[in-house]
């Protein structure tokens, strides 16, 4: 009895088991299990079964957390990823929405956060390539008139997206409304080996200056591997800012413009970033956009820009240009402060009596080294100019931006003996006129550099 007994409960367990796991037995249990009626010592038993059979069904029962549900096609719970790694969560652009025309391009800026996820990597798509393309860097391009989505995902999460709508008009040269841009039309041929610009980014858009002061966005060319990464910068309004070929936009008078940097390379990449110059909140003095510290204007004393960006750069082009020719030009007075011109300015007094003192030290917020785009280079002696390098520095200084700010016999004029070792950042542009005007910058500008008392 007993073996018949345990052969039933055997039976019983695994038809509980099959039914648990959603399975059809090949044994009807209602069938072939007949009612039993257990004694006290077989009740035991039967107890394990049932606890048996509880802990199966629980085991069943428990979902995968990453198990999908058919019904929605969604992830119940977020897959697991390896400890540590930091996925993006969100994308934010700078535009959600592009108007351009066919054959133009625009490029949104992409953010994703947080900013220590590990992968920023990007996928871009196209709703409508027949209206716009997007390329894998994000660069909308224009195909024809219509509307469509571009989208961008984040590749380490697919879940994570953004959206712009892009609206392309037509071209005002196009005749027939229906034509289409084919982007293999009067595409020059690329020579073997050569790789084009494709796009350019900037770090900044939009730049907010004062009258004279200067702002220089920072450009990305891709893709790394371009054979050719030269910029052209173009100002739309220089009476309102001009721009050197660095990229140095400088405020001239109060207004608004677009400054656009375009490949020299593929001069149908470019980007813009929209400048608005104001008026000076102090009390410096520009003159044609050009700043002027001299016996006559002075700068406040809380005015401490420290070296100009612009000039340090193009500084450092002139000193390798320089080395170059065999020629060693070095800093030995660079920035100084309204404090430290005071110290120098005095000591100079004490030494050699004010009225000689003015005529080679500037009274402190006279100085132009505290304008940041002046520099003394070697020798602060005059004897400076007859050497190879004051003569360098005298015919080449001009090709950088740079000119000798007190020439020799202007010293009525510029109110400071002969200096050959002193120059000043202008630009290229105004440095290269200044020099061929063969004028002193008070001569070039029709101002004085007289002190009042």
């Amino acid at each position: 009895m007993k073996k018949i007994l345990m052969v039933l409960l055997a039976l019983a367990m695994t038809a509980q088991m099959l039914a648990a796991c959603g399975k059809k037995s090949d044994i009807d249990t209602e069938d072939t299990i007949p009612e039993i009626t257990l004694g006290d010592d077989e009740t035991h038993a039967s107890d394990d079964v049932d606890s048996d059979k509880e802990t199966e069904s629980n085991s069943v029962d428990k979902k995968d957390p990453t198990e999908t549900d058919n019904n929605t096609g969604s992830v119940t719970d977020a897959p697991d990823t390896e400890p540590g790694h930091v996925r993006v969560e969100s994308i934010t652009l700078d535009k959600y929405e592009v108007n351009i025309k066919v054959g133009e391009t625009d490029m949104p800026w992409v953010t994703m956060l947080p900013e220590e996820a590990e992968n920023k990597g990007e996928e871009w798509k196209s709703s409508d390539e027949s209206v716009a393309t997007v390329n894998y860097y994000g660069e909308i391009t224009g195909v024809s008139r219509g509307e469509c989505m571009v989208t961008v995902t984040s590749k380490d999460n697919p879940e994570v997206s953004a959206t712009v709508k892009v609206t392309v008009l037509a071209d005002e040269t196009e005749d027939d409304p229906s034509e289409t841009l084919d982007p293999n039309e009067n595409e020059a041929e690329v020579p073997d080996g050569v790789v084009l610009v494709e796009s350019i980014t900037l770090d900044k858009y939009e730049v907010a200056i004062e009258v004279g002061a200067s702002d220089m966005p920072w450009v990305t060319m891709l893709p790394e591997n371009a054979t050719d990464k030269s910029e052209l910068w173009e100002s739309s309004n220089t009476s309102v800012a001009t721009v050197n070929s660095y990229g140095n936009i400088t405020g001239v008078s109060e207004g608004e413009c677009t400054v656009t940097v375009t490949s020299k390379d593929n001069p149908e990449v470019k980007a813009e970033v929209r400048v608005k110059v104001t008026a000076p909140t102090d009390e410096r003095t520009y003159i044609d956009g050009i700043l002027i510290a001299n016996k006559t204007y002075a700068l406040p004393s809380n005015y401490n820009p420290g070296i100009d960006p612009a000039a340090q750069a193009a500084l450092d082009q002139m000193i390798a240009a320089a080395a170059g020719d065999g020629i060693t030009l070095y800093v030995v007075s660079g920035f100084r402060s309204y404090s430290s011109q005071a110290s120098i300015y005095n000591n100079y007094v004490a030494r050699d009596g004010q009225a000689e003192a003015d005529r080679y030290s500037a009274r402190p917020g006279h100085s132009e080294h505290q304008t940041g785009l002046a520099f003394d280079l070697n020798s602060l002696e005059q004897s400076f100019g007859q050497t190879a390098e004051g003569k360098w520095l005298k015919e080449n200084c001009y090709k950088y931006g740079f000119i000798i700010r007190y020439p020799e016999n202007k010293e009525s004029i510029t109110g400071y003996m002969y200096e050959p070792w002193h120059v000043r950042y202008l630009g290229v542009d105004v440095a290269t006129s200044v020099y061929n005007s063969g004028l002193c910058l008070e001569e070039y500008l029709g101002i004085t550099s007289v002190y009042a008392d």
